[in-house]
């Protein structure tokens, strides 16, 4: 009498479809990016981890911490999967640090938003010129460093990017590119522009920054 019951969870229970898999793929909105660059993944992952800590911190009447090496048992739950370590450790970084200074300000957690923002109508699907994704998460990397520089430089007067008004260098770490991967550098140049520059507004010339250092 207990295997109708036994089967009907089994087919109609969606768990077992999704196990392993990593569940940001499927944010609404958000999923292809963090498909396309393993920096932004990391920086999801990251702005999660800071903004609780940060929202910790502040409720609990406690200073703000300006050092990595303040955050015991932080993990960026890396996967081989994500694509580049270094890159996802830096967008990690990032993020934490962003969602640190979000949390302990009280703000709302605007890091699923802005990487919607970044993501609008990129296709999940890598370009035909970067079956890695190698230059999109370069171009997003860049972008990001880029845009938080320029939003911090010009505040309190920096108004919000937006994504037709970014020029894209060209040019590429180590390495000069044409054509196609050129193109695909830029569209990811841009889009981590957007994220960065957003940061850049909210935090701004922040004296209460967490080094980005252990």
């Amino acid at each position: 009498m207990y295997v109708f019951p036994l089967l009907f969870l089994i087919l109609f229970n969606p768990t077992p479809q999704i196990t392993g898999r990593e569940l940001h793929y499927c944010e609404a909105g958000s999923g292809p990016i963090l498909m396309r660059s393993a920096f932004a993944h990391g920086y999801r992952h990251g702005y999660e981890e800071g903004y609780h800590i940060g929202n910790i911190d502040i409720n609990m009447g406690r200073r703000p911490r300006t050092r990595f090496s303040q955050l015991k048992d932080l993990s960026s739950h890396y996967s081989p999967a994500f694509g580049p370590r270094k890159s996802f450790e830096s967008g990690f970084q990032q993020g934490v640090r962003a969602g640190y200074i979000d949390g302990f300000a009280g703000r709302v957690f605007r890091g699923v938003e802005n990487l919607r923002v970044a993501a609008m109508a990129l296709d999940q699907n890598p370009a035909p010129a970067d079956p890695g994704n190698l230059y999109f998460d370069q171009g997003f990397s860049t972008g990001y460093d880029q845009g938080l520089e320029s939003a911090q430089r010009e505040a309190p007067q920096a108004e919000e990017a937006a994504i037709s008004g970014i020029s894209c260098p060209r040019s590429f770490p180590g390495k000069s590119i044409t054509g196609a991967a050129q193109g695909t550098f830029c569209e990811g140049y841009r889009r981590g522009f957007i994220l960065g520059h957003a940061d850049g507004l909210v935090v701004g010339p922040n004296p209460m920054v967490l080094a980005l250092r252990k």
